[in-house]
């Protein structure tokens, strides 16, 4: 998202097991690639929550524009 390697987010499955075990399954994924598609290409990408909670559920939100 901040690289503008958006066919790497497009095919996450790809990126390794760490990808896939962050996103078990495509429900939790798939609405950031409708936000990716819908936002512009001057767009700040920002990270507004970050952490864990529980030690293991993260909680990273983006943030475009």
């Amino acid at each position: 998202m901040t690289n503008d390697q958006d066919e790497a987010l497009v095919a996450y499955e790809t990126l390794g097991r760490d990808a896939l075990l962050s996103a078990p399954t495509p429900d939790h994924y798939l609405p950031l690639l409708y936000v990716l598609g819908a936002s512009k290409a001057d767009d700040i990408v920002s990270f507004p929550v970050e952490g864990f909670d529980g030690g293991s559920v993260s909680m990273l939100s983006v943030r475009f524009g």
